[in-house]
């Protein structure tokens, strides 16, 4: 995991990332979430985001890594039926989430939301 934190390009950036997303999101989003939160801390941190083809890439070879948990399910919407959509959530020990805690990017994007915020 110390890689993908360090990844400055390519799909483990895009990995690193999408680990930090989750991780500021309390760990679980639907897919679509994560696509579009992952988007918004990129940008957020100046960065240029990928593709959504590539993070679901990066999405597929966390869960084969075993830090992310994918699992089908129905997103509640306004619809009756809901979305089938994917569950994604950290599968992360202790160490592995202090490292996230402790990330530089983590650290930049919450000084970005307090700016903002003027907490």
């Amino acid at each position: 995991m110390e890689r993908l934190l360090k990844a400055s390009e390519g799909l483990e950036c895009i990995m690193g990332d999408v680990l930090r997303v989750l991780y500021i999101s309390m760990g679980s989003l639907w897919l679509s979430e994560l696509v579009g939160e992952y988007r918004v801390f990129v940008e957020a941190i100046g960065g240029v985001h990928a593709s959504e083809s590539d993070i679901k890439e990066a999405i597929n070879e966390l869960s084969t890594a075993g830090l992310v948990n994918v699992r089908e399910g129905i997103r509640a919407t306004m619809s009756q039926e809901g979305e089938r959509t994917y569950l994604i959530s950290l599968k992360l020990n202790t160490q592995q989430l202090l490292a996230l805690r402790n990330d530089e990017k983590v650290a930049k994007y919450r000084d970005l939301w307090r700016s903002y915020l003027k907490v």
